[in-house]
Formats: C-alpha cells, structure tokens, sequence
C-alpha cells in the first residue's frame, strides 16, 4: 500500500480518542480527530475520509446525526459506530443505514479497532 488510509475519528472522551489513536499505526493510518458534533461535521464534510468512526455520545449532539449528515452527502462514505451504547435499536439503525460495522466499547476494544477497520475498508 503506498498511500495511507485517511480517518477520522470522532470521539469526545479524550483518553478513548488517545487509546484509539495510539492503537492505530501512523505508518498505515492517516488519522484527524473531532471531539464534538461541530466539528466532526465540518471536518466530514470538508475532506474525503476512508472511513469514520463515530462515537455515540457527543457534548453537542449525538452520533446518530453526525452519521446521518454525513449520509445525506456521501451515502458511499463509509463508517463505523465504535460506542459504549450497546443498544440493539441504535446498531440496526446505524447498520440499515449504511454503516459498515458496529462495535461496542467494551474492555480493550481499540486493541481490535485496527484490524476492524481494515477489515472494513477491503471490503
């Protein structure tokens, strides 16, 4: 692969975005981070991502708008729901509308997220 994979990770808890990021080699990814819905939307729908993680959970809104707005533009952009928010209703609302994947935070999941990631962008 000469060119790295562009991401965006969307995360308001800052030890999460870190565990996810440190997790995540520079050498494959090309990593930007939003901590609130503001500004996950604006960097969204500014540049062209692989893929977006989107975190439930915002101080300014919730994931579920973050991905339908994007959605709207882009419904090829694909995504990936990585929330503490193990709630059926929310995975298959997120999953019906497009999103590749839905991983729910549980003890060391970023020790996954690499391999989750790939995983999706193959296919």
């Amino acid at each position: 692969m000469s060119e790295k994979y562009r991401l965006l990770l969307i995360e308001d808890n800052p030890e999460h975005l870190k565990l996810m990021v440190d997790h995540l080699p520079s050498d494959i990814f090309d990593i930007d981070t939003a901590t609130t819905k503001a500004e996950a939307l604006d960097k969204a729908l500014k540049k062209d991502y692989d893929l977006i993680t989107i975190d439930y959970f915002l101080p300014d809104g919730n994931g579920l708008e973050v991905f339908t707005a994007i959605h709207d533009r882009n419904p090829e952009q694909k995504t990936i729901m990585v929330t503490a928010a193990d709630d059926p209703e929310l995975s298959f609302s997120v999953m019906k509308g497009g999103a590749l994947d839905y991983i729910v935070k549980s003890f060391k999941y970023y020790t996954h997220l690499k391999e989750r990631i790939i995983e999706n962008l193959e296919e």
